[in-house]
């Protein structure tokens, strides 16, 4: 064999092994956005943590936690006070003032209500 052959079963140096695999990482690291900062300048990461966050306009679990916290308290009620009571009490915000009106409007018994009624009737007895 010739030393032209050789050439190519020479064994390639551990450390160019090594810096070409930190290149290619560097490349991967690149390609998914990511750069190089210093140390004290203002590189992406900061731009990026200075942005303001997107939120929604309303938090949809507090209004439905809202929610549900309003038909426990009309269930606990009426399982405590009994239908005919609690149906009068409701009439009587029904007579008074425009915010009463609007209380009685959301205290009415509907169906939801009255099972949860069903429900906790036995626990508060």
């Amino acid at each position: 064999m010739g030393a032209s052959q050789l050439t190519g079963f020479a064994m390639r140096d551990p450390q160019i092994e090594s810096f070409e695999k930190r290149l290619h990482r560097i490349d991967q690291i690149h390609q998914a956005g990511g750069a190089f900062e210093a140390s004290g300048a203002l590189g992406r990461s900061y731009f990026d943590s200075m942005r303001p966050k997107s939120r929604r306009s309303i938090p949809l679990r507090g209004v439905a936690l809202v929610f549900a916290g309003i038909l426990l308290v009309k269930g606990a009620m009426l399982a405590q006070v009994g239908q005919e009571s609690y149906e009068a009490r409701v009439a009587s915000l029904a007579g008074g003032s425009q915010f009463e009106r609007v209380g009685a409007w959301i205290m009415h018994a509907d169906p939801i209500t009255r099972k949860i009624a069903g429900l906790l009737a036995p626990y508060i007895g």
